[in-house]
């Protein structure tokens, strides 16, 4: 699953969070189609929790 977060002090914050609780999380960019700048997102990988256990 993708957020996009505008603020990098609110992705910040969503890294951090998710991360303690145990998800695997990655920030990235990338271009939109039809958009001319590139978009921050925070991805989270929902099962990785579920293999640890």
């Amino acid at each position: 699953m993708k957020l996009y977060i505008v603020k990098p002090d609110d992705r910040d914050t969503v890294l951090m969070i998710l991360g303690r609780n145990g998800y695997t999380v990655r920030q990235g960019r990338e271009k939109r189609p039809g958009d001319t700048k590139s978009s921050a997102y925070v991805e989270v990988v929902e099962d990785a929790k579920k293999r640890a256990e």
